[in-house]
């Protein structure tokens, strides 16, 4: 267990966002999640988590508090950062207060895996900010139970995905991919995408694109499959116009990535992706598009309460 000083440590955290290069739904459980079979990779558009512990000592009462620079993400105990904290807080027996401070650039909604990557990081920063002894098989039940992207930010690298979630696979090999992600001012629900997609009837025959991925096979058109793009899509025609945008600014290939509404470019340099950055934020107002790279940031910047 941890002893912790008497001054409030305040730490900086980078919570990356993720992009699915393929997304194939391979089946449903009797409990109505749905099956996957995706390869994720982590991308450096981040949000800024900040957090001051205090009082941290076993057996303590707990306060987590968390503040956002946006509207639209709850700001309570169903903040998945509130929850995760609370997890390792319980898991350990610890009370603290814990004052959260997020500032968002992965805007919800937009399947790029803001929540989770945030869970994930509150997760493996407060085991490493407290000096926890978490057993990493019982710290991947908690990542699933927060949601089912947590267990693949948990790696911090690219990775196979299937199951609900909980079966990662990191891949060597799709680390220095040059994207574009692009996202317009739309939001679309997890939950009503793969409610629509189950009730279209629409489950294809499964596809490979996942395995060969995996297998080292070098991303192309062919392999950035989506097939939640086929009630997405349709329902939400921003979505679909983002897409041919990217083609017809030269992408060498485009998909949703997750429910949407975000769709990633596939680029042959950074700077190519930058040039399609700019071509999709000219040809459509109100989109935002940026040239990222897979690869998570460094994580950590610890300082004392009053620091800026």
């Amino acid at each position: 267990m941890t002893t912790m000083a008497a001054t409030p440590r305040r730490l900086h955290w980078r919570s990356p966002a993720k992009v699915n290069l393929c997304l194939r739904v391979v089946g449903r459980r009797d409990d109505g999640y749905h099956l996957l079979d995706s390869v994720f990779v982590p991308i450096d558009l981040c949000d800024d988590i900040t957090v001051t512990i205090d009082g941290v000592a076993p057996g303590a009462a707990r306060s987590i508090t968390v503040r956002c620079d946006r509207d639209d993400v709850p700001a309570d105990g169903a903040n998945l950062v509130a929850r995760a904290a609370g997890a390792v807080l319980a898991e350990c027996g610890l009370g603290a207060t814990l004052r959260f401070d997020i500032i968002k650039r992965i805007p919800p909604g937009t399947g790029l895996g803001g929540g989770s990557g945030n869970a994930a990081t509150v997760l493996h920063g407060l085991i490493d900010a407290l000096a926890l002894d978490v057993d990493p098989a019982r710290l991947a039940e908690l990542a699933v139970r927060l949601g089912a992207d947590v267990p693949f930010f948990l790696s911090g690298r690219p990775a196979r995905v299937r199951g609900i979630g909980e079966r990662v696979e990191p891949l060597a090999g799709l680390d220095a991919l040059a994207l574009v992600v692009a996202i317009p001012p739309v939001a679309v629900s997890t939950a009503w995408a793969f409610r629509t997609f189950a009730a279209s009837g629409a489950i294809p025959a499964n596809g490979d694109e996942a395995a060969r991925l995996a297998a080292g096979a070098v991303p192309s058109a062919e392999l950035l499959v989506n097939d939640l793009e086929r009630v997405v899509l349709p329902a939400f025609p921003a979505v679909a116009e983002l897409k041919s945008a990217l083609r017809r600014a030269g992408a060498t290939a485009a998909v949703m990535s997750g429910s949407g509404s975000a769709v990633a470019g596939l680029a042959e340099s950074r700077a190519g992706a930058e040039r399609l950055a700019a071509a999709v934020r000219a040809a459509l107002p109100g989109v935002q598009a940026y040239a990222v790279g897979t690869g998570r940031p460094a994580a950590t910047v610890d300082g004392p309460a009053g620091a800026a």
